[in-house]
């Protein structure tokens, strides 16, 4: 009978490996204040009420209703932090080089501007943040659609992305052909693709370079790569952010999806993290249901 009613209380999608460290503390800060309240009256009441909000939290992973949601909610990323509960990306980011990626959001002074006209003129920086669609205008990758106030792929670098996979999709690229692809320093590492479900990484040595979450992705950005190098005259000297971002971005505007040539998906959904909620545009392709895609609405709105 009691091991019933344990069962029945208790909650594996909040305890266990689940757990969300913020929430369980916060309950037990209200559960301490609230018992020392009542314990100016009772020191057995209080003794009684910590320990039953205790048992409710160790079974439920809370005790105050509604925990995880306001915990995903109103939680700062700065606390979420101090709990070791680092905001999680909600989608396999593409190549990073194995660099964390960062961006820097500080206004660019005079040297910089000059600095950037510089070296590479209205393109800017190789190392610093860019604005993705504004360079693919510049170097003739995207241009107005001709029937809807949007952008589209300009048709000569459609034709030479989809000629690049077409090429990947007849000889899957191998750990070093990928690594080389987005021109990685090997230093004698090898490199290897190792697959999770759907997903792949990209790894040189220990070190993590990129994460996709399908093979339809990976294939997408080595092929849009190889286009874009032939556009873009400082793509060999731009960063592994920068090279990330812009394959990124590209990535939005396929016209069919890799390896079965299907129509692309847009949509949006909610994906969840033990202690955060992240509302994310997905680009999906529609009959093999790989996913292409998952950016964050909050960055694109900004």
């Amino acid at each position: 009978m009691k091991t019933d009613i344990v069962e029945t209380l208790r909650q594996p999608e909040y305890t266990g490996d689940n757990r969300c460290l913020p929430c369980t503390t916060v309950n037990l800060l209200i559960a301490g204040v609230v018992s020392l309240v009542l314990s100016w009256r009772s020191r057995l009441l209080g003794a009684v009420a910590f320990t039953l909000a205790a048992a409710v939290i160790y079974l439920r992973g809370y005790v105050v209703p509604g925990t995880p949601t306001l915990t995903k909610r109103y939680l700062p990323e700065s606390v979420l932090a101090l709990f070791g509960k680092e905001p999680e990306a909600p989608v396999a980011s593409g190549f990073t080089g194995g660099v964390e990626a960062e961006t820097d959001t500080a206004a660019p002074t005079e040297s910089d501007t000059e600095q950037a006209d510089d070296s590479d003129g209205a393109q800017g920086s190789t190392t610093n943040a860019i604005d993705p669609d504004a360079l693919f205008l510049e170097l003739g990758v995207l241009e107005p659609c001709a029937n809807e106030d949007d952008l589209c792929l300009t048709d000569s670098f459609a034709e030479r992305w989809s000629s690049a996979i077409d090429a990947l999709e007849e000889t899957p690229p191998d750990g070093a052909a990928v690594g080389e692809s987005f021109g990685v320093e090997t230093d004698g590492d090898e490199f290897s693709i190792e697959q999770h479900e759907n997903g792949r990484t990209l790894r040189q040595q220990e070190r993590i370079v990129g994460q996709w979450p399908s093979q339809a992705a990976l294939l997408a950005d080595v092929g849009a790569a190889s286009a874009l190098e032939a556009y873009d005259p400082a793509w060999d000297e731009r960063s592994p952010q920068q090279k990330g971002q812009l394959l990124n971005g590209i990535r939005l505007f396929l016209e069919e999806c890799p390896q079965d040539g299907g129509q692309i998906e847009y949509g949006q959904e909610v994906v969840e993290s033990c202690c955060q909620s992240h509302d994310v545009l997905t680009v999906t392709c529609s009959e093999s249901g790989d996913r292409l895609l998952e950016f964050p609405l909050d960055e694109i709105e900004a």
